[in-house]
């Protein structure tokens, strides 16, 4: 039974109600608003604060020259800018967990926002004329117990208490167990800064003790382990926080992270295994709300719910839990959330993300939220025809304040049904799976242009079809010059569980991602996030691609990259078994894809699992959006967090502003072109500056 908004089983009320809401296979049927379960707090690890490291200096081949203030008029050289990737600090600010809350001047994304707030613009006294102090990479060497000599960091730990003995033994290495593979993370991996330290995971017999090294022009790391065991088998082991902290600190973007590993079992040396890493220069931006369903977290009956999830937190919050809160999207902006609600989810509702806790907006007595594409503001959404819904209606735009349907030209007469449809970042384009094209069948994603002012859509064009698969959940990557997407086996949208969607019962569902250029409509499978080298085999260790689904695309560039949360039903290295719980239970997975990716051509990169959800419930349809933006005088790092668009150091901390201080704007700071940017390198996605792609 397919999870989510299902259609039937409306007149399924007492007992039978029950069973289905325990069933984790019918969770998506609800008891109400759910909202009895107390929210639980998620505790932020230990991380590098985004926007706090100084990176140390890149080799003479492969650096560019320093800029100094004169690369942009105006700019002063005592006065550096905050929220450049890895490279321009602020010290103990957390980037990834802005406090809530969005003013109510916030602008729409993409639009220039108001005037500057009086007393903030650049000549007001109380600009400071130079920042708090970094907190540099070495910094971060010396916190995690290591010790940097100019741009070098040597850091050793020894959690497992191991003799010289056996460190001389572990490091002579031997071939007594053939079966020592990695398992996870996978080679090639590109990790952003601001997450937890990965468990590394291996196979073979269990470990006495295990040695780690890790080398590349900027640390020398050696970690020493004592035993080690898996739910699957084999071994597990992981940095501490201060270690992996160091590490992502010092890693440069064209660094090779070198890793390998050894252990004793028995007595007997294996090892090393090998394998590389890159390190992205930022952290993690914004928050990822997913249905849930089997949450010792949620609670309840089936513990279904819609959660939230921060990159870099040890654990999720409750969103809203409840079996009739599921099948919800998020705006970009992080102001609005849409889902289902009410007995059996039939009804739908709008919740305000900048209240704390959330609160409605508006709840219509029918279906047209759920699902809805929602307008990067939140102020709209596109209703999601009959997928999932009971709506019984065609597609059509609703104010979600009021639900009053909002009468469009160029849509109304044009479209039926459109499914899971999204807006770029900008509100300037939507796509959408286009069901009157193949009778139904969703064999095609379309897009059209949208002009808010006079709620205009035209230009409607099928960019990517599949005979066989079902094309679904598109999501633009901020530039809006992509669209990644499912093609997956069911017709039903589903991203999981055996299904007779295929044709066959029991066969589980199967899906890959895509990527479909916006100019020439050249599409390509995303090989590297979905589990195939180039050569088209898998490099998974279970040999389980094509259970990756249901993409989302973070709205701004982090460190040289776009990310990507979707959910994989593969394992999870020894961890987890593919197809967990007869494939009820999914993951988020994420992958960075490169700036400016040739069209028609895998720009995706090996993927990472998002620690910090729970590990035995399901997790999927995570949505990826920023944090509701911060009033003038709010305490920022970024100019991201900020409504105005500028995060400058004021009265001895950094605070959101309406003008940056310098006359040009740092990462992650508003801009309408390139030239706005302090940094000449810079480019402008969806009015941020971003560092180009690879940092």
């Amino acid at each position: 039974m397919s999870k989510g908004c299902t259609t039937g089983f409306v007149v399924l009320l007492g007992a039978a109600f029950l069973v289905a809401c325990g069933s984790s296979g019918a969770a998506g049927f609800g008891t109400g608003d759910g909202g009895q379960s107390p929210t639980v707090d998620g505790t932020v690890g230990t991380h590098t604060p985004d926007g706090s490291v100084t990176k140390p200096s890149k080799d003479a081949a492969s650096s560019k020259p320093a800029k100094d203030a004169s690369t942009k008029p105006g700019k002063d050289a005592s006065s550096p800018k905050p929220g450049k990737d890895g490279s321009s600090p602020k010290p103990g600010k957390d980037g990834s967990s802005p406090t809530p809350g969005k003013d109510s001047s916030s602008p729409t994304p993409g639009k220039d926002s108001s005037s500057p707030t009086p007393g903030k613009d650049a000549s007001t006294p109380g600009y400071d004329a130079a920042p708090p102090p970094p907190v540099t990479p070495c910094d971060l060497c010396t916190a995690g117990g290591g010790q940097c000599t100019g741009s070098v960091c040597v850091l050793t730990e020894n959690p497992g208490n191991l003799s010289g003995a056996t460190q001389t033994q572990l490091q002579g290495g031997g071939t007594a167990d053939p079966s020592l593979a990695w398992l996870y993370p996978y080679d090639q991996t590109v990790f952003p800064q601001g997450i937890l330290s990965p468990t590394l995971q291996f196979a073979g017999t269990a470990p006495d003790a295990t040695w780690v090294s890790i080398t590349f022009p900027h640390m020398t790391y050696n970690g020493y382990f004592g035993p080690s065991s898996a739910p699957l088998g084999g071994g597990q082991v992981a940095l501490s926080s201060g270690a992996w902290n160091a590490l992502t600190a010092m890693a440069t973007a064209t660094d090779v992270v070198q890793v390998s590993l050894t252990k004793i079992s028995a007595g007997q040396v294996a090892g090393p295994i090998t394998e590389t890493w890159t390190i992205a220069q930022g952290a993690l931006r914004g928050t990822i709300y997913y249905e849930t369903y089997g949450s010792a977290i949620a609670g309840g009956i089936g513990g279904v719910g819609i959660m939230k999830i921060t990159p870099g937190a040890s654990k999720p919050v409750v969103v809203k839990s409840g079996c009739g809160n599921v099948c919800h999207t998020a705006s970009a902006d992080g102001s609005t959330l849409v889902s289902a609600t009410g007995v059996m989810g039939i009804d739908s509702v709008a919740y305000d993300l900048k209240t704390s806790p959330i609160s409605t907006i508006y709840s219509p007595k029918n279906q047209s939220l759920i699902y809805g594409g929602l307008y990067p503001d939140g102020t709209m959404a596109m209703s999601a025809t009959n997928y999932r819904t009971w709506i019984l209606a065609p597609s059509r735009l609703y104010d979600t304040s009021t639900g009053a349907k909002i009468t469009t030209h160029g849509w109304d007469n044009t479209i039926t049904n459109a499914g899971t449809s999204t807006f770029s970042a900008d509100g300037t384009h939507i796509a959408f799976n286009h069901e009157d094209e193949t009778g139904g069948a969703g064999h095609t994603l379309a897009v059209m242009d949208f002009a808010v002012g006079t709620y205009t859509f035209s230009n409607l064009t099928d960019i990517a079809t599949d005979s066989s698969r079902t094309l679904a959940w598109p999501a633009w990557t901020p530039d809006g010059a992509s669209i990644v997407y499912h093609a997956g086996s069911s017709t039903d949208f589903e991203t999981d569980e055996p299904s007779t969607d295929a044709g066959v019962t029991g066969v589980p569902t199967t899906g890959d991602v895509y990527i479909v250029d916006f100019a020439s409509h050249q599409t390509a499978r995303l090989d590297a996030l979905d589990g195939y080298d180039p050569g088209g085999t898998s490099y998974l260790p279970a040999n389980d691609p094509d259970y990756s689904f249901a993409p989302t695309v973070l709205p701004e560039a982090v460190g040289g990259y776009f990310w990507v949360v979707f959910t994989s039903h593969r394992s999870y290295g020894n961890t987890r078994p593919s197809l967990d719980s007869n494939d009820q239970n999914g993951k988020l997975w994420v992958a960075a894809l490169d700036i400016g990716g040739t069209p028609g051509q895998d720009s995706s990169h090996r993927a990472f699992y998002l620690d910090g959800q729970e590990l035995t419930s399901d997790n999927l349809r995570g949505f990826w959006v920023l944090d509701p933006c911060q009033a003038a005088g709010s305490p920022c790092t970024g100019g991201d967090q900020c409504c105005q668009g500028y995060c400058e150091p004021v009265s001895g901390q950094y605070e959101c502003v309406g003008q940056p201080a310098s006359g040009c704007s740092a990462t992650y700071e508003k801009c309408q072109t390139a030239a706005n940017c302090c940094d000449t390198d810079d480019l402008c996605i969806n009015h941020l500056c971003a560092t180009p792609n690879g940092g």
